[in-house]
Order: C-alpha cells, then sequence, then structure tokens
C-alpha cells in the first residue's frame, strides 16, 4: 500500500528557554492508504495536540506532516484549508449537526456553506451515503428527531460527503451508550472495506484502540509505542 500521511519529527512548543513546554516531542510514523489505526493517550498526553497538526488545524514548530505526497507544512494556510477539505473528514465526539435542519440539509451543509452548488451526482452520493450507514429514508427528518447513534452517523454522513481518503474519528463514541458504540464501530470498518477510506481513531479508550488494526501510543509528547494488533482481524 502506498504512504498516504507521514508525521517526520513533530515538535510543537509552547513558550520559550526554561518557560518552554513541549507538547510534541519529535513524533514521527506513517499511515498508509486504507490503514485502519488508532492513537491513543490520556488527557493531556499530546494525542489531541497530534491530531490538529495530522488535520492541518494547526502548524508544527519544526518537523512536517505529508498528505498524499504533498508537504502541507509548507503551505500557506489557504493551502492547508484545500487539502483539509478536499482529503480529509472528522468526526467528533459531539455531533455538531444543526437541530432545527433536516438530516439532508446537515449532509449538505459543508457544500452549502463553500457555496457549491449541490449537483446530482453530490445528490446521488448523499443518498448513498445515508444507505450505507443505515440512515435512507430519513434525509427530509430534522436532526432533533434523531436518536444519539442516529446523530453520530449523520455526522460520519457529513465527513463522507467528499469522499477523502482519511477520516479523522476524535473520541467518535465518547457520548454514546454501548450498543450504539457497537454500531459506529461496524459503520467505521463498513466504509473502511467498501470505500478504501483510511481510518485514525484518537481515544482516551484501551478498549476502543484494541479493535483498530494498529495501536499508536502517546505519552508525554511522545510516541512511546507503535504496534499491529491482529487480534482485531
Amino acid at each position: 500500500m502506498a504512504d498516504l500521511l507521514v508525521a517526520e519529527e513533530l515538535e510543537k512548543v509552547y513558550g520559550e528557554g526554561e518557560a518552554a513546554t513541549y507538547a510534541l516531542k519529535g513524533v514521527s510514523f506513517t499511515l498508509e492508504q486504507g490503514e485502519f489505526a488508532s492513537i491513543i493517550g490520556q488527557s493531556g498526553s499530546g494525542k489531541s495536540t497530534l491530531l490538529n497538526m495530522i488535520g492541518l488545524l494547526d502548524t508544527p514548530t519544526s518537523g512536517q506532516v505529508l498528505f498524499d505526497g504533498e508537504n502541507t507544512t509548507a503551505l500557506g494556510r489557504k493551502g492547508r484549508a484545500r487539502v483539509r477539505n478536499e482529503g480529509l473528514g472528522f468526526v467528533f465526539q459531539f455531533h455538531y449537526l444543526l437541530p432545527e435542519f433536516s438530516v439532508w440539509e446537515n449532509l449538505t451543509m459543508p457544500a452549502q456553506i463553500a457555496g457549491r452548488a449541490i449537483t446530482a451526482d453530490a445528490k446521488r452520493r448523499a443518498l448513498d451515503t445515508l444507505a450505507l450507514l443505515g440512515l435512507d429514508g430519513l434525509e427530509n427528518k430534522n436532526a432533533n428527531q434523531l436518536s444519539g447513534g442516529q446523530k453520530q452517523r449523520v455526522a460520519i454522513g457529513r465527513a463522507l460527503m467528499n469522499r477523502p481518503k482519511l477520516i479523522l474519528a476524535d473520541e467518535p463514541t465518547g457520548n454514546l451508550d454501548t450498543a450504539n458504540t457497537a454500531v459506529v464501530y461496524e459503520l467505521f470498518r463498513t466504509i473502511n472495506k467498501e470505500l478504501g477510506t483510511t481510518f485514525l481513531i484518537v481515544t482516551h479508550d484501551r478498549k476502543v484502540a484494541q479493535q483498530t488494526d494498529r495501536i499508536l501510543e502517546v505519552l508525554d509528547g511522545e510516541l512511546v509505542q507503535d504496534v499491529r494488533n491482529d487480534y482485531a482481524r
């Protein structure tokens, strides 16, 4: 498989001199196209800072991030936004849906905000996405009429609309019960298998990480473990 994401010696430093705080310390790893991996770490470990670097939401103090062969660290704000919008999808712990809008409107909101027309191809992709997520027939229902699990599935659908190569999921099941957690995990697996989408799930929960094929562990800003997890298969 080809390399999709390459993190090279990422460091993030806040402050200077003796007051400097290192949130990341020389973190390096490569993520291949089609992988289903996780980053695990407790609060304050640096995993959220690493997510921000990989997701192009922030820039490292030193080091670089290559995405699909492009050195994103050398890009300006507009260039990073382009790569982020075209190649990345985000799923967060909270769904961030607009409750007064329908499922369809929430799903297509990123395109509408960007001023892009909803083409016939986009409509077909949206309907295919809803079917994949088990939400077909709910497109006209308001978000506030959905269950917690359904809302998170709509959020996953929104992340899939541009068919990103990589989905970054930050504690995606943190607000869900056990049954809905299992549903979301199986959906991630289905998307990974059927669409070839690469997944990187950020979590503090080792039980969640152990369901992925690869576990990267961050501790005190350093990558302390990178193991293949055959058990998940």
